[in-house]
């Protein structure tokens, strides 16, 4: 059974396909917000539209419960990971989804009763382990990762680029810039951050920062050229992103070289729901709803010289994300 901490935007997500995909491994949820905000938040969602299958909430001997479809899930409000009775509920799995507690610290906090295992819908610094599929899935082992990080919507994005242009051509030297939609984590009116970037209006203006990805990448994919790093421009849309990787590579190449790269690999049973190619001429709001890590843009495929490149690829940074999230926490329930 799986037990979900946090009904923010990607818990919603996954609560909404887990009802659908594997109704009968769901078991609890825990959010602090009160149970007629989450099942209004459940219903409504301004980007992705209303839920496909019918929430209700209801109160039953003075505990919040959830029905989504034929479910019903006791919801509980507990601000300590260490507090939620997950365990009475038979969770064996829970999903970290708070977005608060990414340290392996706090999330082993749930580790008590059933409980063997967390994932955290988050990079950590100090997670068992870091898991992108299809990169180092295989390297996951359950007996000895407990606190697993399922990395960052930039992060599942990046690294199939990454890995296509590695085996492909072999890659010397790379870079990586995100064109990142905003976030909860920037400030509609201007007002205190750490990031006095992100202090400032996030629909005003182009805010360059940081991005959490390349930690994640490293940890997952620790063949990476030593200097990989990179920033993020967050810019005044809702969904969507845009990975822009820049490279030097092993062997001369043009263009339509490193286009067939990417479209052979589309084509292949390991990149399948991984990796897609964009139709011609599209712009971000296409990309809603897809599902795939990242969907390459083979137009603005760019070669300087013979070994400098640049490559580009969409991603819905909810969407994708929440479908590996779901994949992953499907494959360890099993």
């Amino acid at each position: 059974m799986i037990g979900i901490n946090g009904l923010g935007r990607i818990g919603r997500l996954l609560v909404q396909r887990l009802a659908v995909a594997a109704p009968a491994r769901l078991g609890a949820l825990n959010d602090p917000a009160d149970l007629q905000t989450i099942v209004h938040l459940l219903r409504h969602d301004s980007i992705h539209g209303p839920c496909p299958i019918p929430v209700t909430g209801l109160v039953r001997n003075g505990r919040d419960w959830l029905r989504i479809a034929d479910l019903e899930l006791p919801l509980f409000h507990e601000p300590d990971p260490g507090n939620i009775p997950f365990e009475g509920c038979g969770a064996t799995l829970v999903v970290e989804a708070s977005g608060r507690f990414t340290k392996r610290e706090m999330a082993a906090r749930h580790l008590k009763g059933g409980v063997k295992h967390v994932i955290i819908s988050a990079p950590s610094p100090d997670a068992d382990i870091t898991i992108i599929a299809p990169m180092n899935f295989d390297a996951l082992d359950l007996q000895r990762h407990q606190i697993i990080s399922n990395a960052s919507c930039t992060a599942h994005a990046t690294a199939p680029m990454l890995q296509v242009l590695e085996e492909g051509f072999g890659i010397e030297s790379a870079g990586m810039s995100t064109v990142h939609v905003v976030t909860n984590d920037q400030r509609l009116a201007d007002a205190p951050h750490k990031d006095l970037r992100r202090a400032r209006h996030a629909f005003q203006s182009i805010i360059p920062t940081t991005s959490s990805a390349f930690g994640a990448l490293h940890r997952a994919m620790p063949s990476l050229p030593p200097g990989f790093s990179g920033s993020a421009l967050r810019v005044p849309t809702l969904s969507v992103n845009l990975v822009d990787i820049t490279a030097t590579l092993k062997c001369d190449v043009d263009a339509a070289a490193v286009d067939q790269v990417f479209l052979t690999a589309a084509a292949a049973p390991r990149w399948r729901g991984i990796l897609g190619i964009a139709e011609q001429d599209c712009v971000s709001h296409d990309f809603i709803g897809r599902t795939e890590s990242v969907v390459m843009d083979l137009q603005l495929t760019r070669v300087l010289g013979k070994r400098f490149v640049k490559i580009c690829g969409w991603h819905d940074n909810e969407t994708a994300y929440a479908e590996r999230l779901m994949e992953l926490v499907l494959r360890i329930s099993q």
